[in-house]
């Protein structure tokens, strides 16, 4: 039995009916009950005598058992979030549960124990309390746009943009969301409103290193060159390390034909052969098959623990060059 099909039997009448209140409204229910359905049963919950432990996970209950009482559910809730401010996001999550027990109605707390159950990957958990959070607010911004994230990870794309784009309407600062619906307008050929989410985004978070390669690749895919190389060199100039812009780099200096700088940028975050053997690939795939072989061959030479799979990638170019 998963996470999601323990809740009936766990949670107190009211909240099950509230649940199926929220099915009526704007689809949501709809689109929650089939991330749930999908999701894969987690690590079992801390014994207590806790309803919400289903949603805990991290270290033992016995951790925490030397906490001084709460009096009030105002009170855990401070704790938690001095314990997340410290780093301390079992402790977090443990006072937040403790206050649902006094207050088992604020949708905030759900949606605080989501969000960090989100980040841990503890996506059974992350989803339940993301539901328990719309359940007592069913717009509430930050749990849709959690649901929403991790829609769009299931590639469940539509039912991923229609929460996200409930997250934007109920707060409209929230970036993450931005940049989500910016990725799926590219995905689905929209260039023009995904440059316009990604713009917004970035007014909310200008130092954003994913916003700026965002954009960047979707210059990229409409062929403004200049641009996205300016959006992959603001993103570098921000966090030189990032990994996922030298790579994009990379493909835009080999099909610019820059070649000696696009090896220089993939060599950042790749050993020279798959540098090689990436750039053969890319001529390849805009059917260069002269310039796609002389990069598989130099891969092959490259090194040998490569030669295998560089000769497999000339066999298939010269296949193609022969059809020329």
């Amino acid at each position: 039995m998963t996470a999601y099909q323990h809740t009936k039997e766990e949670y107190r009448s009211s909240r099950v009916a509230g649940w199926h209140c929220l099915k009526k409204q704007a689809g949501v229910g709809v689109i929650l009950t089939a991330l749930f359905l999908a999701g894969c049963a987690g690590n079992p919950a801390i014994k207590s005598g806790s309803s919400y432990t289903e949603l805990y996970e991290g270290a033992s209950e016995l951790t925490f058992s030397t906490l001084m009482p709460v009096e009030s559910a105002e009170e855990a809730i401070a704790r938690g979030d001095a314990a997340y401010r410290r780093g301390k996001v079992d402790e977090a999550v443990f006072e937040y549960i403790r206050s649902l027990e006094l207050d088992p109605d604020n949708a905030d707390t759900f949606y605080k124990i989501g969000a960090i159950n989100l980040h841990k990957e503890a996506n059974n958990k992350a989803a339940t309390a993301f539901r328990l959070a719309l359940e007592q607010d069913a717009t509430h911004p930050g749990a849709l746009e959690g649901l929403g994230l991790m829609m769009m990870k299931q590639r469940e794309y539509d039912q991923a943009r229609s929460m996200l784009e409930q997250a934007v309407e109920a707060d409209s600062n929230r970036w993450q969301a931005l940049n989500a619906l910016g990725i799926m307008a590219d995905l689905r050929g929209d260039f023009t409103e995904a440059r316009s989410y990604y713009d917004r985004a970035l007014l909310l978070a200008p130092r954003n290193v994913k916003l700026h390669n965002n954009l960047g690749y979707s210059y990229y895919l409409i062929g403004h060159w200049d641009r996205a190389e300016g959006q992959y060199q603001t993103a570098l100039g921000l966090a030189p390390g990032h990994e996922r812009t030298w790579r994009n780099l990379g493909q835009l200096y080999t099909r610019l034909e820059r070649y000696d700088e696009a090896l220089d940028a993939f060599a950042k975050v790749m050993s020279e052969a798959d540098a090689l053997n990436t750039m053969g690939y890319i001529r390849m795939a805009e059917e260069d098959y002269r310039q796609a072989e002389a990069f598989f061959q130099k891969a092959a030479k490259a090194s040998p623990s490569y030669h295998v799979t560089s000769n497999e990638n000339l066999e298939q170019v010269r296949r193609l060059i022969a059809r020329e």
